[in-house]
């Protein structure tokens, strides 16, 4: 069939039509789509592109497929619940779902059980118990309302609350399964800010055992193959190679979903059936340009071609498709209230004492200028480095610098002791030597030769960056930063050889993926626009609607791990389970 769908290249070549059909008509998974006119036949029809047009225009990914006849069916499986997804939030819902006496069955369009990250933030768990923690929804109820005051309010308060509330229990259960299984629970350190702005937390629980050293960065897969096994003892089914194409949504699309159709490795049609529930938990939409260019424009160019791969594990540059969030948009799912979507931007790789601090010495743009106080978070800093010429980023630090701090905390260290220790003063300058030897740093006698070299990398403007550290320096002295008043403890001089350098600049390097989706209740149900829950339908994980409103700040570790893809998965199945 021709579908001449509107994707990201004709729309941004200004070749869409004005006045296109709507897209109501291509929400019905049960009817033929409709065709959108081509980019070919649009450019020659239209004139400048006005708001009425745009709200009318068709995306590609709005377009359903053709429905599938029952003939052409080779299987059909019938469970109480099925789930869509094999991440940390499919895999939770499951075992919850089974935990708590219920029948489930899981697929995924992937070839085995995946995990990304490692921090899973929960309040009020055994764990922060037992480290002497007093950390419970009371007592942080001030961080998190200056956290919701971050997200501007524009993410649904009634998740975080609920999230916040609950979490101890969802997070003591996953405890308890990872400790029969010979595992140990533990909690990433805290960070504290000297001026308190971006104190971090403990919160952030990640899972160790002896084949682990880096309980954040590679505990998570431990997580996932022990649910695996969990939902396989408790007589649940899983099956892999198997991809959702659409829902199937009774009485001329305005009823309850009541199944799925995927296909099966030999691309043959599988309908799976659920008596009480269809739970999709497909993960975020970074793999789909058009999707990116429609709700999350500013970051659409950070996408690697490598997005789009079901059994990735930790990448930047973007991960899934979106066929979840498309799925429910064509049984008249809506899109959440927040838009853009949230995107969530990793580290930019300047070193820094604390895994989540910003490197506290000093930022420059490709024009030699300082352009922020550098007394923040890596990932604060990231979007100001978005702003930035060319999302160019360069500094510039001394042969004393290693030595201003103790010790440099690093992801992976935690309160117990476990795993990976920090690193001493002695360590980080051997690692900052061993960098200029790998080419991630530059190293010169003088201020001269770092910024040359770093102009041979990146074009700095070596006249003003000189400039700019010799202003910096005098502040120093002085003792007060004139120009962004930056935290005492932090202004740190350059001015003992020899000196380092690092350039970097923003890209799909640092992008991860994007947050949000369809709305969502707060008992994960999909709704429609009228916020009217659509019957049978749920969805978990990062697709979630509307769980953060600017971006993912990472001020909470692990937030949207614990709270999207364990607490609310958790208490989705067990819910479930006794429907």
């Amino acid at each position: 069939m021709s579908t001449h769908a509107f994707d990201r290249r004709s729309f941004l070549k200004g070749a869409l039509v004005a006045g296109a059909a709507t897209a109501s008509g291509a929400m019905i998974a049960g009817c033929s789509p409709q065709q959108p006119t081509s980019s070919s036949e649009a450019a020659a029809v239209v004139g400048p592109m006005t708001a009425e047009a745009y709200g009318n225009l068709t995306w590609s990914f709005e377009v359903p497929p053709e429905p599938v006849d029952d003939s052409q069916l080779v299987e059909t499986i019938a469970d109480d619940v099925i789930v869509i997804g094999s991440g940390v939030s499919g895999l939770m819902a499951a075992a919850s779902v089974l935990g708590h006496g219920g029948s489930c069955t899981l697929f995924s369009a992937g070839t085995k059980a995946v995990s990304r990250g490692g921090s899973n933030h929960a309040v009020g768990t055994k764990t922060q118990a037992r480290l002497g923690l007093a950390y419970t929804p009371d007592t942080v109820a001030a961080h998190f309302n200056n956290e919701i005051a971050r997200q501007g309010y524009r993410m649904d308060s009634r998740k975080w609350w609920k999230w916040i509330n609950e979490s101890g229990e969802a997070m003591d259960w996953v405890t308890d399964i990872m400790e029969a299984a010979g595992y140990t629970t533990t909690l990433e350190l805290p960070y504290a800010d000297p001026n308190g702005t971006f104190s971090i937390p403990s919160g952030a629980h990640n899972f160790y055992g002896p084949e682990i050293q880096n309980s954040a960065n590679d505990g998570e897969p431990l997580l996932t193959a022990t649910l695996e096994q969990y939902i396989l003892d408790n007589g649940g089914s899983i099956r892999y190679n198997t991809k959702a194409e659409y829902l199937v949504r009774e009485n001329d699309n305005t009823g309850r979903v009541s199944s799925v159709i995927a296909t099966n490795e030999d691309g043959e049609y599988v309908k799976f059936e659920g008596s009480k529930a269809i739970v999709m938990a497909t993960g975020d939409f970074s793999g789909d340009p058009d999707m990116m260019a429609k709700y999350c424009n500013a970051f659409a160019d950070y996408v690697a071609e490598s997005a789009g791969d079901y059994d990735a594990e930790f990448q930047f540059g973007g991960l899934m498709p979106g066929d979840g969030q498309k799925m429910g948009l064509w049984v008249g799912a809506a899109w959440q209230n927040t838009t853009p979507s949230a995107p969530m931007i990793g580290w930019y790789g300047f070193p820094a004492p604390c895994s989540d601090q910003n490197h506290p010495g000093i930022l420059l743009n490709v024009e030699g200028q300082r352009f922020i106080n550098e007394d923040t978070t890596s990932v604060y800093a990231g979007y100001a480095i978005s702003g930035q010429t060319d999302k160019k980023v360069f500094t510039v630090w001394d042969s004393a610098f290693a030595h201003r701090f103790d010790t440099w905390e690093g992801l992976g260290n935690n309160m117990d002791s476990l795993g990976i220790a920090p690193v001493s003063a002695d360590e980080k300058a051997a690692e900052f030597e061993a960098g200029v030897d790998e080419g991630t740093y530059v190293k010169g006698d003088t201020l001269d030769d770092v910024l040359k070299a770093l102009a041979e990398k990146g074009g700095i403007d070596v006249d003003v960056a000189k400039a700019t550290i010799e202003q910096y320096n005098a502040d120093v002295a002085a003792g007060n930063d004139t120009q962004y008043h930056k935290c005492k403890d932090f202004l740190i001089p350059i001015d003992q050889g020899p000196f380092y350098g690092q350039y970097n600049q923003l890209g799909p390097a640092q992008f991860l993926c994007v947050l949000g989706g369809l709305r969502t209740s707060p008992n994960c149900e999909v709704c429609d626009e009228a916020n009217t829950p659509i019957e049978g339908l749920y969805n978990v994980g990062s697709m979630m609607g509307d769980t953060f409103g600017t971006f993912y700040n990472f001020r909470v570790p692990g937030q949207n791990l614990g709270m999207a893809c364990i607490t609310f998965p958790y208490l989705l199945g067990k819910e479930l389970a006794k429907a």
